[in-house]
């Protein structure tokens, strides 16, 4: 491949003109499949000379086709086969990408590091041995930005070891890495003279721009450190521990006036700090008996630190990694340390309250990054915040101290509280950080489902709600909007505490703050009325639709005139209360779910064009959903549809002329709803979709697949397919079925063909099925494949008899059923799970027994098949679900999903083939009375099945009144 030519497509690639940047994609991808790509990049990326942006986008390309090609997987988002790197490529790319990552500019080295990662997922260490040695033979370089990229690239392979699972590989590669590149205990220490040197480098340079750029790699080394000893402590490191641990107390007490902060941001020095306050964590945490030694003086570094480290954004990070190393010490055997009542009040004093109280920069995200600002304090994405960090402090020390800490924290709060009442409008951040404390004082267990489940017994937190959080709940609306959230968040966190009644008695007010100015405010609102109705006692909803529904009017109105307001128009938690509103009452939405459903269409044809919140768009098509569903099962179809679908047309043909693939896998699925309530025929809006439909084009996009599989199984039950349309859609299941990730769909289809279709029109199509099925199940089986086969198999028999399936498949090869029954259908059926799919293999195995002459015949092989069915029935594998789902509560959590986003409330029904067979026990006992009639069965039975299932298959006999000859 030219480098000119690739080169010109990387540059047009970054054009601002959307037409030269397509046509530059388009060569790109073509590029792409062409071998010697990867290799290209490369060349590309070691040419003198280039812009800046040209050489990452090649770094961007190269790490993306990396990432799909050096190992291709069956899943991927291309949807189709990929072609992996050759292995003499891919020993060119080692050879060169080393070097080429220490020499780029960092914005390139950061896309080349990622790509050498993936590499080494799969090479290292075996297919890459020297590897190592090149990083540890850069550690005598004298330039710090070559020294940083081999610490960058090494810091990156070595990064998983933190989260993985304990295994021997993963203990044999660790210790290969330690022996190359850290060093033996009797042998040389690479690694620790490289920190040593780099700790000397640092406190003998002056120059701020040297200094920081020293500490930045000094960083790293730490960084490092922390992930060869996440998993345990290794020997070199134990026997090295004092070298480490004398640099550790040094650089967390020393200071340099030269060291800057650019832009208030954390500077080179605390991030240093923040990492050795990380690893001696770790040590806390999983090497307590070895840290003793150095405990009391990394407390008292630690300590000292947070005291003086002040409350300046830029020291965030290294006040929420101190603090964290307090609250493991509180957990762990050393918690005694915290055991004095005056160091306790000192913590309190001079750790929890200063970082529980909102600084200005809080305030100004409340104010002016609500969507921020709520997933830090509702959703738990604080981690790393002061606030969080002191709130998980305060409940590990009540954990070890409960009357000690609850006393002195009361305490606290009651002159938080009375500062707040002696001038609520100058003091009111006094009762924000009085509202956290007593949360992170009281609860001791949460769920998202209930959320507070168990909570500190020594606090009155009834007291507590109805003194300071009713009142604030009552008072105007847009009156100290901070305390109203924090109120609406104790309301949320104690849901499951707090009495039905009392709960209840604050609707209004809940209600009325939906039409809150602040964001938060109304975000908040809307989170606890959806978290009320979502809340379940004994599996019920906790309120009636009685007791809610004299709410229910005010709530949707404020909820539409919230969607308006500035900020809000996308609100995820607006939408979510919508949604919940809906699915709360079902069928009993009565008239008022038209109105809800131009409400929704509405907005989602506004946003659709210009989207920007997913789970907005997931939680409104949530919505539709819902109302056409409650819609069905109340019986309204024929007076709500129309309307539904003059709201929802509009929707559909913006998605679907403009090609929105965000929304179009929602279509689908509401689309296959709308079908499913129509009795045959099908109107014509909706047949002129179908043949689109087949499109190949339609299919190229995975998270398509699920939807657009959905929508044929609704047309297939409502239509007959013939002809071109028929060829069609088993072109379609034939594509699915090439691929790993997808053949299950392929089976979906297949499914719905022989639901639908009668035997005489799938009969020419059946030796292309059975071949293509086979020849899968051959060369390329998987668990999961064997499954759905069975099934299908299962379904054919049941639909079309025993002796149809054998014949079709003994034209493509003679006693073809036989060796599929012997190597694939007995050994594997026990694996089948689920209420209908085992009902359906149970019956074909009892059509086989009892209809099929040739395995009679077999007498052994009968009876074993028949002894394996009567097991695998009287175990309950036919009363087993395989998942159901699971009802309407955590799972709409979630909200979208960039891989499929499916709509809860758009599921299909689960049909059973075989609903006229309501007992199979009793279905098998009356088939093998009809054969012993024709055919004397007692005496074989006696001969040929276990005594066990003998007696198990008497009792199903006796049970359907039938008798064997």
């Amino acid at each position: 491949m030219a480098n000119q030519e690739l080169v010109a497509a990387l540059t047009q690639s970054q054009s601002h003109l959307p037409g030269p940047r397509k046509e530059a994609e388009t060569f790109l991808k073509a590029a792409g499949r062409n071998p010697g790509y990867a290799t290209a990049l490369i060349n590309v990326l070691l040419a003198q000379g280039l812009d800046l942006a040209v050489q990452q986008a090649a770094a961007v390309a190269f790490k993306n086709y990396v990432k799909y090609h050096w190992d291709p997987k069956d899943d991927n988002p291309f949807n189709e086969a990929l072609v992996p790197i050759a292995e003499e490529e891919k020993a060119q790319i080692k050879q060169h990408l080393t070097n080429l990552m220490l020499a780029s500019p960092k914005h390139v080295q950061l896309q080349l590091s990622e790509a050498l990662t993936i590499i080494c997922s799969t090479d290292f260490p075996d297919k890459w041995q020297n590897l190592i040695p090149e990083l540890v033979g850069q550690f005598s370089q004298s330039d710090q930005n070559v020294l940083q990229g081999a610490l960058r690239t090494a810091s990156s392979i070595f990064k998983p070891y933190r989260n993985q699972y304990k295994s021997n590989e993963l203990y044999r590669e660790l210790k290969y890495v330690l022996d190359k590149f850290v060093g033996t205990s009797q042998g040389s220490k690479p690694f620790l003279d490289l920190f040593k040197r780099q700790c000397a480098l640092v406190e003998g340079t002056q120059d701020p721009i040297a200094l920081d750029l020293a500490l930045q790699n000094l960083y790293i080394i730490l960084r490092i450190y922390f992930s060869l000893h996440s998993q345990e402590l290794p020997e070199v490191f134990e026997d090295t521990m004092q070298d480490w641990m004398g640099a550790f107390h040094k650089f967390l007490n020393y200071e340099n006036a030269a060291v800057v902060s650019k832009n208030d941001e954390e500077s080179s020095l605390d991030r240093v700090k923040a990492a050795i306050c990380e690893n001696v964590n770790v040590y806390i945490e999983k090497n307590e008996e070895e840290f003793q030694p150095y405990l009391q003086t990394f407390a008292t570094d630690i300590w000292g630190l947070l005291l003086k480290v002040g409350a300046a954004a830029n020291k965030d990070r290294l006040t929420t990694t101190a603090i964290r190393f307090l609250t493991t010490v509180a957990k762990s055997v050393h918690h005694k340390l915290f055991e004095d009542g005056e160091t306790m009040k000192q913590i309190c004093e001079g750790v929890v309250i200063p970082n529980l109280r909102m600084r200005e920069d809080e305030e100004e995200l409340f104010e002016m990054n609500f969507v921020e600002y709520v997933r830090r304090d509702m959703e738990g994405s604080d981690s790393d915040t002061r606030r969080r960090s002191s709130c998980e402090l305060v409940k590990s020390l009540t954990e070890k101290f409960p009357e000690k800490l609850t006393q002195l924290c009361s305490a606290y709060i009651d002159v938080l509280v009375r500062e707040y009442q002696q001038n609520p409008a100058a003091n009111w951040k006094s009762k924000d950080c009085a509202m956290y404390l007593i949360m992170a004082l009281t609860v001791r267990g949460k769920t998202a489902a209930s959320g507070a489940t168990s909570t500190n017994q020594l606090v009155n937190i009834g007291q507590f709600f109805q003194e300071h959080v009713v009142p604030e709940l009552s008072t105007p609306r847009d009156h100290l909007p901070v305390l109203k959230a924090d109120c609406l968040k104790f309301v949320i966190t104690f849901r499951s505490q707090l009495p039905r009644e009392t709960t209840l008695a604050l609707f209004s007010s809940i209600v009325q703050l939906l039409g809150a100015e602040s964001n938060v405010v109304h975000s908040y609102a809307a989170t606890c009325l959806e978290r009320a109705l979502a809340l379940k006692e004994n599996g019920k909803p906790r309120f009636t639709k009685q007791e809610v529904l004299p709410f229910a009017q005010g709530a949707l109105q404020g909820l539409f005139a919230a969607m308006e307001m500035p900020e809000s128009e996308e609100n995820e938690y607006l939408a979510k209360c919508f949604m919940r509103i809906v699915s709360f009452f079902g069928p009993e939405m009565g008239g008022i779910a038209v109105e809800c459903m131009k409400h929704a269409c509405a907005k989602l044809e506004r946003v659709c064009r210009n989207p920007t919140n997913s789970n907005f768009n997931h939680y409104m098509f949530e919505t539709v959903a819902a109302l056409i569903k409650g819609g069905v099962e109340g019986g309204q179809t024929k007076q709500i549809l129309p309307e539904f679908e003059r709201s929802l047309f509009p929707v559909f043909q913006v998605v679907l002329v403009e090609d929105l693939e965000d929304f179009a896998p929602y279509v689908f699925q509401v689309l296959s709803q709308l079908i499913e309530v129509y009795d045959p025929p099908l109107p014509d809006v909706y047949t002129q979709i179908f043949p689109p439909l087949l499109n190949p084009t339609m299919w190229e996009r995975s998270g398509n697949v699920p939807a657009l599989v959905r929508l044929l199984q609704a047309y297939l039950s409502k239509q007959r397919v013939t002809g071109d349309q028929l060829q069609g859609v088993l072109g379609v299941s034939q594509k699915l079925m090439a691929s790993k990730a997808l053949d299950h769909q392929g089976f979906y289809i297949l499914n719905a063909l022989v639901e639908s279709l009668p035997s005489d029109a799938i009969a020419p199509f059946l030796p292309g099925i059975w071949s293509l099925l086979c020849q899968r199940l051959q060369t390329s089986n998987t668990p999961k494949y064997t499954k759905h086969f069975l099934v299908f198999l299962a379904l054919f028999i049941d639909k079309h008899g025993v002796q149809a399936c054998s014949a079709s498949l003994d034209q493509l090869q003679q006693g073809l059923f036989a060796m599929l029954l012997r190597q694939v259908l007995v050994p594997n059926f026990n694996n089948v799970k689920g209420d209908v799919e085992s009902k359906l293999c149970a019956v074909a195995l009892t059509k086989i027994c009892c209809e099929w002459p040739d395995l009679l015949a077999d007498q052994a092989n009968w009876g074993q098949l028949l002894g394996t069915l009567v097991a695998y029935v009287e175990a309950g594998a036919v009363d087993r679900d395989d998942g159901g789902d699971g009802g309407l509560g955590e799972e709409l959590a979630a909200g979208y999903s960039a891989a499929f986003a499916q709509l809860h409330h758009a599921q299909r029904k689960e049909n059973d083939p075989l609903s006229d067979i309501s007992d199979v026990r009793s279905y098998l006992a009356l088939s093998l009375a009809k054969l012993s009639s024709a055919q004397p069965l007692a005496a074989l039975i006696s001969r040929v099945v276990s005594q066990e299932s003998q007696s198990v298959l008497g009792g199903w006999l006796q049970a359907a009144n039938a008798t064997l000859n």
